[in-house]
């Protein structure tokens, strides 16, 4: 679990090598809880876990609001009296900070066995669905497995698990930092398609159109649907500790209603998602 910034993030910054990034980061990032990785005042216990925005379930730079994800890892860390620091960085930096040992880990990840080497999986903190994106509809006619792409183009967010899944399947791969780079590349007919989480694309989308209303429209189909966990890394101190309360505390959320509720004000059901194949991975 994270202390105060300054001691042990630092140690660990000069054995890794990694020091002139961390300052870096530490200088140019708000210094409050929502977004630091430097603990708030008073003499509590603290969990800092790296997220990514990744809207409706991470939203970054809205307090009320910071997605359902964030509140129910708040929640169930709370129960263990825990108190949970949700810092928000893009993807491959969050990832960085938690494989290093510079966070306790990241709010949220896909799982994939290379990343047992670094990562402990928590309980389930939910259901994703993937989808294919595309302005042809025709295009998704074609598709009942992902193989069935592999004379397309397709746009994949950098570093996400749904990129080691495209090139596994030997597709035709364009990486951006993020969905809504993807959409317009796809909008400029760069790309055929685009491979995403369902959520985060279709928020992008709707911030798209509020500023482009002549946007093609875009059709999607769901071809997956998998658990996705909070990921503890094996760097911090105690780790399998902390997953142990983490899960204990995911249990409790789920077992007195916290979890469903958590989800309702976001308009989410908890309830069986469908049956829809898992990709290999």
């Amino acid at each position: 679990m994270t202390a105060h910034l300054p001691a042990h993030i630092l140690r660990l910054a000069f054995r890794t090598g990694v020091l002139g990034c961390l300052l870096v980061l530490h200088h140019l990032t708000p210094a409050t809880a929502q977004n630091s990785l430097i603990s708030p005042p008073g003499d509590q216990t603290t969990v800092t876990l790296a997220c990514n925005h990744f809207p409706p379930a991470k939203i970054a730079d809205d307090t009320a609001r910071p997605g359902y994800d964030v509140e129910i890892l708040r929640s169930a860390f709370a129960t263990r009296n825990l108190t949970l620091i949700t810092p928000f960085y893009p993807w491959k930096r969050a990832y960085f900070l938690a494989e290093a040992g510079l966070a306790d880990g990241l709010c949220s990840c896909s799982y994939l066995k290379e990343r047992e080497t670094d990562f402990l999986f928590s309980d389930p903190l939910g259901h994703e669905e993937i989808a294919l994106f595309t302005t042809r509809s025709e295009i998704l006619d074609t598709i009942t497995t992902l193989e069935d792409a592999r004379n397309m183009t397709i746009g994949v967010v950098s570093g996400y698990s749904t990129e080691v899944t495209a090139r596994n399947a030997n597709l035709d791969v364009i990486t951006a930092h993020d969905e809504e780079t993807l959409l317009n590349l796809m909008l400029s007919r760069r790309l055929d398609a685009v491979l995403s989480f369902k959520p985060p694309v279709e928020y992008a989308m709707h911030e798209l159109q509020k500023r482009r209303p002549e946007t093609v429209d875009i059709k999607s189909k769901v071809i997956s649907t998998s658990p996705y966990y909070s990921c503890i890394t094996r760097h911090t101190q105690n780790a399998d500790e902390l997953l142990e309360q983490l899960n204990i505390g995911l249990k409790i959320i789920q077992e007195n209603g916290t979890y469903d509720k958590i989800l309702g004000k976001y308009g989410i059901s908890s309830g069986a998602k469908p049956d829809v194949p898992t990709f290999n991975r």
